[in-house]
């Protein structure tokens, strides 16, 4: 039987130890607090997207859109060269016409959004050499039910930090990717205060989540003791710096092959971090996984199979750390996709404390996920005293 997670688990504290679960583990018990909830397939709620600008940067934010925007829309797509930097833009008419870099997101661009409530926010952060757009499918994925998603542009470490456009001054790096998370809330803040725009009233920013992969997982763990973000998650994260000062719910969900991050590491650190605290770890996943490229490399149409098409030098390194989690015999991507929201989303709802929401995470998740019986560690605060 799985141990009970007590309810009031994001502010309050008040929870019991659950200890290593596998896929196999028996359903929780109907008296558990909240219903048991399973985030496999999408939410219930189609999605927006429109684009906020930043002084430096833009932010790329999917959100719960009214009833019935896509009947005659067509998803948002967008080119894996549109965060090429103007000094490699020429490059883009040399690519074979047999690569196609489109990427289809299932999201509509500046629809109405739901009305009713307003919506928790998740601040994102892509990785290194990664984008606002490049995990569109996740993203919007997690908006469909019911958090307002806003994915920054870091150039800081992004595409366009690798063509020599960014700082490689850690410490310049980092506070400079604090300043733009600050900057983002201010933003958001603003824009659902103002009258006839898109996103007004939409946002409660009274419940703010961190979230980030890799080195933007590194950029959200920093967040740790901002008293404006509730939650961090981290996808395959560049470990926190330290535990924090305060106790603030987290997760880490680890990837078992990745090559850049090992899991051993990412165990280390969750074992630094404050309680409530949890770690997924999800086996023949790997580092990429979490991002809308797998996709296209699997199939051939990605930046990299274009540039080796065009004879030009690709580090052995970064070729393998693209393609981690991305190759044939790595988890089906898009299953990968679902285990991922699935623990993101159930963290999400229990740490931003929304309405109806379980305090435990489901490891049964289906028939179709026998093949990948991700592990789950969780430890609570009270087990800290």
């Amino acid at each position: 039987m799985i141990p009970r997670i007590l309810p009031g688990w994001r502010r309050q504290g008040v929870a019991a130890l659950a200890l290593v679960l596998a896929a196999c583990a028996t359903p929780a018990n109907e008296d558990d607090a909240g219903a048991l909830q399973i985030f496999t397939d999408r939410g219930n709620f189609e999605v927006g997207i429109t684009t906020l600008n930043l002084s430096d940067r833009k932010i790329e934010v999917y959100y719960p859109a009214a009833p019935g925007v896509a009947i005659g829309r067509t998803n948002e797509v967008y080119l894996q060269t549109d965060p090429l930097p103007p000094m490699l833009q020429s490059l883009v008419s040399k690519i074979p016409e047999s690569v196609d870099l489109k990427v289809s997101v299932p999201a509509f661009r500046d629809v109405p959004a739901a009305s009713g409530p307003s919506y928790p926010l998740v601040i994102f952060s892509h990785g290194a050499g990664g984008w606002r757009s490049g995990h569109g499918n996740l993203l919007s994925g997690i908006a469909s039910w019911g958090f307002v998603v806003a994915s920054i542009d870091f150039p800081e470490y992004g595409f366009s930090s690798f063509a020599g456009g960014g700082t490689r001054d850690m410490s310049a790096r980092r506070a400079a990717s604090a300043a733009a998370v600050e900057g983002a809330l201010d933003l958001l803040d603003s824009t659902t205060r103002a009258p006839g725009g898109v996103l007004t009233g939409l946002i409660d920013m009274s419940r703010v989540a961190g979230v980030g992969h890799s080195a933007g997982g590194g950029t959200m763990f920093a967040q740790l003791d901002n008293p404006r973000i509730d939650s961090i998650i981290g996808w395959a994260p560049v470990p926190p710096q330290g535990p924090g000062s305060t106790s603030k719910a987290t997760m880490i969900i680890a990837a078992e092959i990745d090559s850049g991050i090992p899991v051993a590491t990412l165990v280390s650190a969750y074992d630094s971090l404050k309680a409530p605290k949890r770690l997924a770890i999800v086996p023949r996943m790997g580092h990429n996984a979490f991002s809308d490229s797998c996709l296209g490399i699997q199939s051939g149409n990605d930046l990299i199979s274009a540039a080796k098409q065009m004879g030009l030098p690709v580090p052995a390194p970064l070729l393998d750390l693209a393609q981690n989690g991305c190759r044939k015999e790595d988890l089906d991507t898009a299953t990968g996709w679902k285990i991922i929201q699935h623990l993101t989303v159930s963290q999400l709802k229990a740490s931003l404390g929304v309405t109806g929401a379980s305090q435990k995470i489901p490891t049964d998740i289906g028939a179709h996920f026998g093949a990948a019986p991700f592990e789950l560690r969780e430890v609570s605060l009270s087990t800290t005293h």
